[in-house]
């Protein structure tokens, strides 16, 4: 099973397994960061677990689903490499779990259990 390393882009060509670079400057990187606000009417700035949640979240919609589907078929079988520290939330875990979980795209895991597509 793929799993998520740390490192930054250029490194990914030096892996000793396959793998793709996900993190900032790539097609699959994440657009929220951490210290954005939230999307919450008090606009709280999110952290880490805030901005996978609503990458994962952002997968969900009719648009994200075109998406994620498009990123499990080039992400398949691929180790994903990104920037964030490994005991941290990461976009990639919710990648992986996109593109090598059961039915691939279906669903989009995160702390919370969030649910792709509705079956």
């Amino acid at each position: 099973m793929p799993v998520r390393i740390r490192g930054a882009d250029w490194s990914a060509s030096l892996a000793p397994t396959p793998c793709v670079f996900v993190g900032y400057g790539s097609r699959y990187a994440n657009p929220f960061s951490k210290g954005d606000r939230g999307p919450s009417l008090l606009g709280q700035p999110m952290d880490a677990a805030d901005v996978v949640d609503l990458f994962a979240a952002t997968l969900q919609g009719p648009v994200g689903r075109r998406y994620a589907e498009q990123f499990a078929s080039e992400l398949h079988g691929f180790d994903l490499m990104c920037t964030c520290p490994l005991d941290m939330p990461c976009h990639a875990d919710v990648l992986l779990r996109i593109a090598n979980g059961p039915g691939f795209a279906d669903e989009a895991c995160t702390a919370f259990n969030l649910k792709g597509r509705n079956r």
